[in-house]
This record gives C-alpha cells, sequence and structure tokens, in this order.
C-alpha cells in the first residue's frame, strides 16, 4: 500500500498527462483546420490521433505506476485535459494555426521561387545549347556555302578572262 502523499504526487502526475493529451487534441485540431486531406481522410486521421492517445496514457501510467492501473488516472487523466481545454486551448491552437499557417505559406513561396528559378535557368540552358549548336554547324555552313558561291562567281570570271 503506497502513503497518500505518494498517490497524490502520482494524481498530479497523471494530470500532467491529461494536459499533453489536450496539446496532442490541439495539433490534432490545428492540422485538420489546415489541412483538407485530413478531413477528407477523417477516419484514418481519427484512429491514428486515438491511437497516439492510447499510446500517451500507457506511456503515462507506465512512467508512473508501472502500470499499476487504478480509477483516480483515468479521473486525474480527465481532469488535466479538461483544466487545459478551459484555460490556455485557445492560445494553444491559435498558435499552432499560426505556426502552421506560416510554413505553409513559406514551403508554397519557397517552392514557386525554385520553380521560377528552374524555369529560367531551362531557358538559359536551351538557348546555350541553342546558340553552341549555331555557332557548331550553321556559322561553318554558312561559311563554306559562301566559300562556295565565291568560287562559281570567281571561276566564271576566270573563265571568261581566259578566253579573251
Amino acid at each position: 500500500m503506497m502513503p497518500f502523499t505518494q498517490d497524490v504526487s502520482v494524481f498530479y502526475a497523471t494530470i500532467y498527462g491529461g494536459i499533453a493529451i489536450g496539446i496532442l487534441f490541439d495539433a490534432y485540431r490545428a492540422l485538420k483546420g489546415n489541412f483538407k486531406i485530413i478531413n477528407y481522410l477523417s477516419l484514418i486521421f481519427d484512429a491514428v490521433f486515438w491511437f497516439f492517445v492510447t499510446l500517451m496514457v500507457f506511456i503515462t501510467i507506465n512512467a508512473i505506476e508501472n502500470f499499476d492501473l487504478r480509477y483516480y488516472h483515468f479521473a486525474a487523466l480527465f481532469i488535466g485535459f479538461i483544466l487545459y481545454y478551459k484555460t490556455i486551448s485557445k492560445f494553444v491552437l491559435l498558435g499552432l494555426d499560426k505556426t502552421i499557417h506560416f510554413s505553409t505559406q513559406t514551403s508554397k513561396k519557397t517552392v514557386l521561387c525554385m520553380v521560377s528559378i528552374l524555369d529560367n535557368l531551362y531557358y538559359v540552358i536551351i538557348y546555350s545549347l541553342h546558340l553552341l549548336f549555331d555557332i557548331i554547324f550553321y556559322i561553318p555552313s554558312i561559311f563554306f556555302t559562301s566559300k562556295k558561291k565565291l568560287r562559281k562567281k570567281y571561276a566564271s570570271i576566270i573563265k571568261t578572262k581566259k578566253r579573251v
């Protein structure tokens, strides 16, 4: 049998577990509010959320009592969740919403900037290759073609001079 003071400390520690569950709940609400895919796949994400809540309860009970489960653990978890939800949940949810919104907007701007740079780089590479092929193939072709035309022109002039 545990002394009463140890039971009280276990009760308070389990209240902190309820607060942690409240933080997890607000994180889930913030994700659900900012990403539409979570609303579409609500059943799957709800199951994942409850899996993590169950895992957190087991971790809390194991860390505090080595799985010596008592009725007041559930009461303390509930009290911790309600205390958190009624006091600072609004502020944490607002902070999480702003953080998620800021990170998604920053990610979008970063991706758009990278796409713009890559698009411009694509044109720089394509036009550089075009210029390179012009230099390699077209300019010598012009040179040799004009050389042949000049030979023909001067050949006819030379032939007319020889006849005279």
